[in-house]
């Protein structure tokens, strides 16, 4: 149990969002910038020996264990904490921010393509990032008070962080829940992602 002091030191800023959103990069980039560590909750899954097996999607993570190895690499420190599983990971107690980077689904298309990502793991991805599953989990764990949604759609990664940064500081205004790519598509695009 970390005492009073580790706790004034401790700071957690977390990044989830869909596969290919610029999670890495974007957080690379904001631990460097605010001289935090960078944690990437997939590797430490690797290293920890948190995995249980794999599926055609990608490895499958032992939550819990990943979850007491998380704990244990951010106590006391400044962390930058990346990864699609974040909202499973971190109590609502141990997150400062949550920030959630969304995609348009027509760019992230391309993404996995250049990844060969295979036919159902496209298609898996797409649909949780038009749905906005990642949001929804972040915004239902960690509340609209810790968490700020940004489009990452044809952006590089200093503009999102300067944005973040801004967020921060107060000044920009926490924003969530405003990526709505349903909007966006034409019927036959949701029926190529979907059917």
């Amino acid at each position: 149990m970390p005492n009073d002091r580790t706790r004034r030191l401790e700071r957690v800023i977390g990044i989830t969002g869909t596969p290919g959103t610029g999670k890495k990069t974007v957080g690379r980039l904001l631990a460097r910038f605010l001289n935090f560590d960078f944690l990437d909750l997939n590797q430490l899954a690797i290293e920890k020996g948190a995995i249980m097996g794999e599926d055609e999607h990608g490895f499958i993570a032992d939550t819990d264990l990943l979850r007491k190895h998380a704990r244990e690499s951010v106590k006391g420190k400044r962390v930058v904490a990346v990864g699609h599983l974040l909202s499973s990971i971190f109590s609502k107690r141990r997150i400062e921010l949550v920030v959630v980077l969304r995609c348009s689904p027509l760019e992230l298309e391309n993404r996995y393509r250049s990844r060969n990502y295979g036919a159902e793991k496209v298609k898996e991805n797409m649909a949780s990032e038009i749905l906005g599953i990642c949001a929804y989990d972040a915004l239902k764990k960690f509340g609209r008070e810790r968490v700020a949604e940004f489009d990452t759609t044809g952006r590089d990664a200093h503009s999102v962080v300067e944005d973040i940064i801004k967020v921060i500081k107060g000044e920009y205004p926490k924003r969530a829940g405003f990526v709505d790519w349903l909007q966006h598509l034409h019927a036959e695009q949701l029926n190529r992602f979907f059917g």
